[in-house]
Order: structure tokens, then C-alpha cells, then sequence
């Protein structure tokens, strides 16, 4: 009897460890929690995009170190806060509390003012193979850059809702903490959901950025958009207005130029269209994706670069012509380097192993380091101090 009675207890102690366990689960993870990514960093503000399944109202709880804020998003499945009246480059450490759950902490760093040094990371086509998007992006992060450059084909159809969610659960491995600047593809299909879940500078088409005293220029390559006007006489100004910038790093999604059967015709359209201004304004270095594999070209004068191995099936490439430097079917990834007086682009196999390597001078001479000193900007209501640390 007594030998029933204490199985019968250790029973009910089992159970009420698993009851325990179910309540603990229910109450830290209700949701699957999608993100968080972090988008559109500037000196002085940033844009934290997440999803949970069910309606919530979440918040951030953020510090730059000293003192402690919150910020509330609108209630929804899609939830997204921007921070203003940050210092920048600073580095703040985030995490976000909903109806029953808590993630982090997170941290991103806010882009400098003037010269600094600093690290990006490059790459593209994540559609189609989690496991490859997965693994560039682990990889990308050991190195851990600021931020990093998407070139399009981000999700395998960008009509279809639930790959936007599967893009934020998987790219919050790196752009959780690494603010993630992206460019449509093809395979966004021009969707409205693109523009709804990503946040971005300006029309969020084509936009523009610094990162301290480098300059970064997204375009739309898909058509008719690589032949609109508008786009066209905003590049040319935005380039002109800032001709003194040491680097001029420009992405988009289809090359100029390519070793891929079938697609010298688009790519030469491309060629004609972008590169006479790209040219005029000796920009450093373009980026692109589209071809599933790597390809670097050298043409008058300007660093071609094909990063389009995040995750798409691999694309076969024909023999190396008089603008190539390197081209290999691998996935691949970019990690740049500016430097005082050079910007050095490295590119990796996924295993980790070098696959090129370009050191690329600066546009102009700006003489030694210098760091240009701004007023804060207000952006309007400061948030609530909710801890302060002396």
C-alpha cells in the first residue's frame, strides 16, 4: 500500500512539473515571435520591425548605457517602433515585451558623424534555401559588421505573406542587431507588401544614406523603373550633391554586366542606363545580385561586384571576358572594410575560406581623419526616462 501511495505521489509531481513547465512556456513564448530586424539607422534614429501571431501592442525597453526608454507600437500582428532623438554612433541594447513574452537583449550601433572607420557586409538572392540564407548570415555575423546591403530577390515571391514572416525569423539572426538595407528584385514582383513590412529612406524605391562620411545609393533595376525619368534626375542630383563623399557605394539588383548565358541582353540595358551616370560621378564600387554566384568586373574603372549567393539556387557562368577579374559559382558574401585611406572588400565562401579581395582608394583627398561635429536634431517629443544610471 505504502509502495502505491509513493508512485502515486511522484506521479502527481510529474504532473504538476509538466503543468508547471506548459503554464512557464505559455507565458514567456504565446507567440512565435518573428524579427526583430532593425532598418533605416540614422545618427539619431532607427526603425524595430517584428511580428507575433496573435493582435498585441508590444513595446521596446532601450538604453544607450545610462539611460533607460521605452516606446510603444500599435497594436497589430505586425509591429514596428522608430526611435528618434538618439546620439550617434552609439551603440544602444534593446529588448521587446509583449502580452506574455520577452526577447533579447539586442543591440545595433547609430551611424556616425564625419570619418570613422567602420565594417558592412553585402549580400543577396536569399530566396528559395533557408538552410543557405541561414548560413550566410551566421557567418556574416562573426565578422560583425554595422550594417549590411541586401541586393534584392529577398523572398522567393513577394506576393505571398507568409514568406515576408519567414524573411523576419530569419534574417533577425543578423538584422537584429545589424541595420539591413535592402533593393527589390524580381522576385519581390514590384509587391505592396514589400513597401509594408520594410522600412527605408525616402520612397523606399530608390533611396540614399551616409554612414559617417561614405555615401550609399539603393536603385530599382526591375522595369519600367530602371527607364524612369524620375529616378534617373534624382540620381543624378542626389550624386551631385554629394560628390565630395569619399565613398559612393552604389546597389542594386541587376549587373551591368554578366557571365550568365541569357541575360547579356537585360544586363547590357542596365549598362546603358546607370552606368554613364554612375561613370560621370566616379563612383567606388556597384553591387548587385541576380546571378546565383560570384562575379567581379573591372569596367572603366569601376568595381562591378555580383553577390548573389545568399540562398537562391547556384547559376552556372560562361568563360571570363576582357572586364573580368573573378567569377566562381559558390555562395557568397562581402565583408568591406573602410579604412582612413582605403575601402577594403573581401569576399567569403560560405565555408569561410577567401574567395577575392579588392582594396579600393578614395574618391577625393580629405586629408587626415576628421569628425564633423552636428547639433542634435529634434525629432520631436523626448520619451519617457524610465531609469537613469549616474
Amino acid at each position: 500500500m505504502m509502495d502505491f501511495k509513493r508512485k502515486e505521489s511522484s506521479f502527481m509531481k510529474q504532473k504538476l512539473m509538466l503543468l508547471f513547465l506548459l503554464l512557464f512556456a505559455l507565458t514567456c513564448f504565446p507567440y512565435d515571435l518573428r524579427g526583430p530586424i532593425v532598418q533605416n539607422v540614422t545618427p539619431y534614429s532607427a526603425t524595430i520591425s517584428w511580428w507575433t501571431d496573435e493582435e498585441d501592442s508590444g513595446k521596446i525597453i532601450y538604453s544607450d548605457g545610462r539611460e533607460t526608454y521605452e516606446a510603444q507600437a500599435r497594436r497589430g500582428t505586425f509591429q514596428r517602433v522608430r526611435l528618434t532623438n538618439l546620439k550617434p554612433s552609439t551603440l544602444y541594447t534593446y529588448h521587446l515585451e509583449g502580452s506574455g513574452y520577452k526577447a533579447g537583449p539586442f543591440s545595433f550601433r547609430t551611424a556616425p558623424l564625419g570619418f570613422r572607420r567602420f565594417r558592412f557586409a553585402v549580400y543577396g538572392d536569399t530566396r528559395t534555401q533557408d538552410d543557405v540564407h541561414r548560413a550566410v548570415l551566421k557567418a556574416i555575423a562573426k565578422h560583425k559588421p554595422e550594417l549590411a546591403l541586401n541586393t534584392g530577390d529577398l523572398v522567393a515571391d513577394g506576393r505571398v505573406l507568409e514568406l515576408w514572416k519567414n524573411f523576419f525569423s530569419i534574417s533577425s539572426i543578423l538584422a537584429s542587431s545589424i541595420p539591413l538595407y535592402t533593393v527589390l528584385g524580381n522576385h519581390e514582383q514590384n509587391s505592396p507588401l514589400y513597401f509594408r513590412f520594410l522600412s527605408l529612406p525616402g520612397n523606399e524605391r530608390y533611396y540614399s544614406f551616409d554612414w559617417g562620411d561614405c555615401h550609399f545609393v539603393a536603385l530599382d533595376s526591375d522595369e519600367p523603373y530602371l527607364s524612369d525619368k524620375a529616378q534617373l534626375k534624382w540620381l543624378e542630383e542626389d550624386l551631385e550633391r554629394n560628390k565630395k563623399a569619399r565613398f559612393i557605394i552604389v546597389f542594386f539588383h541587376h549587373p551591368a554586366h554578366t557571365l550568365v548565358k541569357g541575360r547579356e541582353s537585360y544586363a547590357e540595358k542596365v549598362r546603358r542606363t546607370f552606368c554613364p551616370i554612375l561613370e560621370k560621378y566616379r563612383v567606388s564600387v556597384v553591387f548587385n545580385g541576380h546571378d546565383h554566384n560570384y562575379q567581379h568586373f573591372l569596367i572603366n574603372g569601376i568595381h562591378h561586384i555580383v553577390t548573389g549567393g545568399g540562398g537562391a539556387p547556384l547559376y552556372a557562368i560562361s568563360s571570363p571576358d576582357k572586364y573580368t577579374i573573378k567569377a566562381e559559382v559558390t555562395y557568397n558574401y562581402l565583408i568591406c572594410d573602410v579604412e582612413e585611406d582605403e575601402m577594403i572588400l573581401r569576399a567569403y565562401r560560405l565555408d569561410g575560406s577567401l574567395l577575392d579581395e579588392i582594396a579600393i582608394k578614395p574618391r577625393i583627398k580629405v586629408g587626415p581623419p576628421f569628425i564633423e561635429k552636428f547639433p542634435q536634431i529634434d525629432f520631436g517629443k523626448r520619451l519617457k526616462v524610465i531609469d537613469k544610471r549616474k
